[in-house]
């Protein structure tokens, strides 16, 4: 069997399909992974086979639109807006709507490449991140079927829409019409969220629960992790998210917290998501490059984080607190599941370096509520199936 994966971003949306590629693989089944350029060197290091997909010129080029701005200033929408998008009012809605344009015009740009590609190779099965909208029209150009993937908390398991729920995103039928003959949907959706942290069910879809194998990228061990110079060690990110949210008008929220955290007795470790001046860093921070989560977190008391989907799960699977300070509306509905299963805080301001050091302080001081709820997340998860499983299931679609 053939199966090509596509994706339009890398890391947040390639990282969480990587488990279930590799799975494909190890059972002997041929796998591709499409991106644009900027994903290739991320697809390769992962293990897998890449295939370059439309400009990055052009890509880069793409304009912004204005209702966008909103997606990157700290919002509190209500939560599990991500399932159901009719609970957001008419201005939201336009943001979520110009977001699933700007894709479509993403989906534009690969289509040419991948229907050359896919035409020569005749994939199977075509398994894409859900806001890679080229995917299932690819699927319905080579008349196989597609899959959508969740990248794990706050997906949107369902196709494009217009201005509510029911109503069909024009942009998104107009790629149909200029491809294939009619709009397909994937005929299931790839779930890797524990029960107990997705948000609630909006339209009803075939839901393919998959059990979450935290992937972060490869890196090396180094030897400080097993050392432990002060009493706690806390982690501080903001991810690659983190930078891409940050509100111009806003806090710097990244220094606030180190420096908040400057006055605690713990280790700070910073896994940064872009440059850092190190020089200004207080005394107590140490920097960890190229350490995966799912090395760096067991060796941690507390992570502090943007509202990641990847960082949230990786810390809910291993058991560590969370204290999530969210730059934008979809970290915020991140931060909800986090609270929703008990495994962290979520801070309804960001601008305040006390309650950030209060909360932290509370956090560390008392913990074990936190891993008890990060214990039932992690049996939940335990209980869905695994990529391997998965794969062998879809194998036989």
């Amino acid at each position: 069997m053939r199966v090509l994966f596509t994706t339009w971003a890398a890391p947040g949306h390639l990282f969480p399909m990587v488990p279930l590629a590799w799975a494909f693989q190890a059972s002997g089944h041929e796998v591709r992974v499409a991106g644009p350029p900027s994903c290739q060197d991320a697809i390769v290091q992962a293990g897998l086979c890449a295939v370059s997909a439309g400009n990055q010129e052009a890509l880069a080029a793409l304009p912004k639109p204005p209702e966008l701005a909103a997606w990157g200033r700290p919002a509190r929408w209500p939560s599990g807006w991500s399932a159901h998008l009719d609970l957001l009012d008419a201005d939201r809605r336009r943001v979520i709507r110009a977001l699933y344009e700007k894709q479509c015009a993403v989906a534009e740009l690969m289509l040419g490449d991948l229907i050359a590609f896919g035409r020569w190779w005749r994939p199977d099965l075509v398994v894409h991140d859900v806001l890679s909208m080229a995917g299932p029209v690819l699927a319905a150009v080579l008349k196989v079927p597609a899959v959508g993937h969740g990248w794990e908390i706050g997906s949107t398991l369902h196709p494009p829409t217009g201005n509510c729920d029911a109503e069909p995103l024009p942009a998104y039928r107009e790629l149909f019409e200029r491809y294939a003959d009619e709009v397909t949907d994937p005929i299931g959706w790839v779930d890797p969220c524990p029960p107990c942290v997705r948000p609630p069910d909006g339209p009803p879809v075939r839901r393919l629960p998959v059990r979450c194998v935290p992937y972060n990228g490869s890196g090396h061990n180094p030897g400080w992790l097993a050392e432990r110079g002060r009493p706690r060690r806390v982690c501080v990110t903001a991810g690659v998210a983190g930078a891409r949210y940050r509100d111009p008008g806003g806090p710097d929220v990244l220094t606030l917290t180190l420096e908040s955290l400057a006055a605690t007795d713990a280790e700070v470790v910073l896994a940064p998501g872009g440059p850092v001046a190190e020089e200004e860093l207080p005394a107590n921070v140490r920097i960890a490059r190229g350490v995966p989560f799912r090395m760096l977190l067991p060796t941690c008391d507390l992570v502090v984080h943007h509202g990641g989907a990847g960082t949230a799960l990786t810390a809910a699977v291993l058991g560590v607190p969370q204290l999530v300070v969210p730059p934008s509306p979809i970290c915020t509905e991140i931060g909800h599941g986090v609270v929703r299963a008990g495994v962290g805080v979520m801070l309804d301001r960001l601008d305040s370096s006390e309650l950030l050091l209060k909360t932290a302080t509370d956090m560390l001081a008392a913990p074990d509520a936190y891993r008890e709820a990060a214990g039932r997340v992690r049996s939940e998860t335990a209980g869905l199936p695994s990529p391997s499983a998965l794969a062998d299931e879809l194998a036989q679609w």
